[in-house]
């Protein structure tokens, strides 16, 4: 499995992260440390990333990835819910 790091750096506000397609949503508080990590079974795995209406939404890009999210270097969730195929 090839995986694809992301860091969140910790900030002074809390915030929602949401990480798409899977529309996963998770509350960031001021000091934290959170990764999204993504896994893919034969690329390496893309990000995209943007600010909307206070929250910042991360896209995990590629057919057949999945993604695990850590806080403070331990493992809160994750989904063996791959992205399906694009037609």
């Amino acid at each position: 499995m090839i995986s694809s790091t992301l860091e969140i750096s910790p900030y002074d506000e809390s915030f929602t992260l949401i990480v798409e397609p899977w529309a996963d949503e998770f509350v960031i508080h001021p000091g934290q440390h959170c990764v999204v990590v993504a896994y893919h079974p034969s690329v390496t795995p893309g990000f995209g990333a943007s600010l909307a209406q206070g929250a910042l939404i991360v896209w995990v890009n590629d057919s057949g990835a999945t993604f695990s999210f850590l806080r403070d270097g331990v493992v809160e969730y994750e989904t063996d819910n791959a992205i399906p195929p694009v037609p």
